[in-house]
């Protein structure tokens, strides 16, 4: 029977797949829109709904949370996150199988760098399961190590934020990004607490892990908050920077602090640190960052491939619209000529009235 960690890393890679390739088809329907700025509120609407480039895409990114909640849900908070890593991955065979994009040299080493990373993550001493009950999920959160980890990040997203806000300077957007990922992973955090802690073996098991309980309310509203504050906060980031420095900041953020909360607040290293010897803490240590490094590599040079697709439309865009206003000058031109060399025969014939005779004048 598949452990409930090796089916969370499963399912985890299936979300963090699709999530990806829901990207791609909303980047190719995107691209295809007129401009939002320039269109109104319901029309923007109408157009991204009759888009199916785009629907199709939003759908599977909808669709990827089911089974990520559930991976998180059963699986090690620590484990399942670097599953991210195997999404951008993903991306790029997609991307060369079905957009014919190529495969670079910097990508092949980063795929390399991501898959030597979680082999190293995996194959030494498995962590426990991190399918835990209302009750145990509490108790982690009470723990000071928890309160603190989650205090200081938050102290920091809080300050990240406020140092920024109302500020225009090109730092502004990359901090904007870090606090975006620390929120993300922090919104994560506590949709372990919620959709984690739930159980579904009856109603009435249900009501009690839920509904009737208070603890699992805080969770929730903690992880609604996390998501609008970290979506919010990343929508800032692209206005006020380069999106090839936000993204891939939102993703490293993202990660490390997911994976820290594995071990600082749910304590998944807790059981099998003190049984490895030296070289497999260190291992373990250089997988994490070997993940994190290939996730930087991937992210960025797709968000460079994002922005150079933009770039090129709207370089044609521009064209397109430099012709079209010089052929409408051209004709204009051509009417005013027309108008003036009218006006010119107009003017040019005189219209002589009968001159009066002298017998009719003395009368």
């Amino acid at each position: 029977m598949i452990s409930d960690n090796a089916l969370a890393i499963i399912l985890g890679v299936l979300a963090n797949s699709i999530y990806n390739i829901g990207l791609v088809f909303k980047r190719k329907g995107a691209c295809t829109l007129p401009e939002i700025e320039k269109q109104s509120a319901w029309q923007n609407i109408k157009n991204f709904a009759k888009c199916k480039s785009w629907v199709f895409g939003f759908s599977l990114t909808i669709v990827q949370w089911f089974p990520l909640m559930y991976a998180i849900k059963i699986g090690s908070l620590s484990l399942v996150a670097p599953t991210m890593a195997i999404g951008f991955i993903v991306l790029v065979i997609f991307s060369w199988l079905f957009l014919k994009e190529p495969i670079r040299i910097v990508e092949i080493i980063g795929i390399l760098v991501v898959m030597g990373g979680l082999v190293a993550l995996y194959i030494i001493a498995p962590i426990e399961s991190g399918n835990y009950n209302l009750a145990q999920m509490t108790d982690f959160f009470r723990e000071i190590n928890a309160i603190a980890y989650l205090c200081v990040f938050a102290i920091i997203i809080g300050i990240l934020i406020s140092v920024t806000y109302g500020r225009k300077y090109p730092q502004a957007g990359g901090i904007l990004a870090m606090a975006s990922g620390l929120t993300y992973a922090t919104a994560t955090i506590f949709a372990k607490g919620a959709i984690g802690s739930l159980t579904f073996a009856n109603a009435a098991d249900f009501l009690k892990n839920s509904l009737s309980a208070w603890q699992w309310w805080i969770y929730l509203i903690l992880m609604c908050c996390g998501y609008f504050v970290a979506f919010t906060s990343q929508q800032i980031a692209l206005q006020k920077g380069k999106a090839l420095v936000v993204s891939p900041t939102i993703d490293i953020m993202n990660l490390f602090m997911q994976v820290m909360a594995g071990i600082f607040i749910f304590n998944e290293w807790l059981v099998i640190w003190y049984s490895l010897i030296t070289w497999q803490k260190a291992l373990k240590v250089i997988s994490i960052i070997m993940i994190i490094l290939g996730v930087a590599i991937l992210s960025f040079f797709s968000k460079k491939d994002e922005l150079i697709t933009e770039d090129a439309g709207t370089e044609k865009k521009t064209e397109d619209e430099s012709e079209e206003k010089a052929s409408q000058e051209l004709e204009e031109e051509k009417d005013e000529t027309v108008i003036i060399s009218l006006e010119e025969k107009i003017g040019s014939t005189s219209i002589k009235e009968p001159k009066k005779s002298a017998g009719n004048i003395k009368k």
